[in-house]
């Protein structure tokens, strides 16, 4: 985990657009972080949201990448099940995990959050049900 996050903590920190190797870097530690408590729903959707941005994702999509990241995988999969079963507009859970971060970066956290179920090709019922 502590791996994760200092690699997050570097690759924000680039001024310039990411490239395929950043990405493809970025894909193998949050696939190692979510399989490692058998989280491959996450790492599905994550990957599907990566492979369909990649060439696109500037330096603040990852800060909010981040974001998710520094928040712990269980909690992470709860707050993708409830987005994913159509609690769209409630906020409040996702700021009551990002305690230090101003609105507006909740609010792009919210967005981007909702963008990775909106670009997975998983249903919304497939969301979290081993684990649950």
């Amino acid at each position: 985990m502590k791996a994760v996050k200092t690699f997050w903590r570097k690759f924000s920190t680039v001024s310039k657009h990411a490239n395929v190797e950043d990405f493809e870097l970025l894909k193998k530690k949050l696939r190692c972080k979510f399989k490692s408590v058998g989280m491959l729903e996450l790492d599905t959707l994550i990957n599907n949201y990566l492979n369909a941005n990649m060439s696109t994702m500037d330096q603040d999509k990852v800060k909010l990448m981040y974001n998710l990241a520094c928040i712990d995988t269980t909690n992470l999969q709860k707050l993708f099940y409830f987005y994913a079963k159509g609690n769209k507009y409630n906020v409040e859970i996702l700021s009551q995990f990002l305690k230090n971060k101003d609105e507006k970066e909740i609010q792009d956290t919210f967005k981007l959050l909702n963008d990775i179920l909106k670009t997975s090709c998983m249903g919304i019922h497939d969301v979290g049900k081993r684990s649950l």
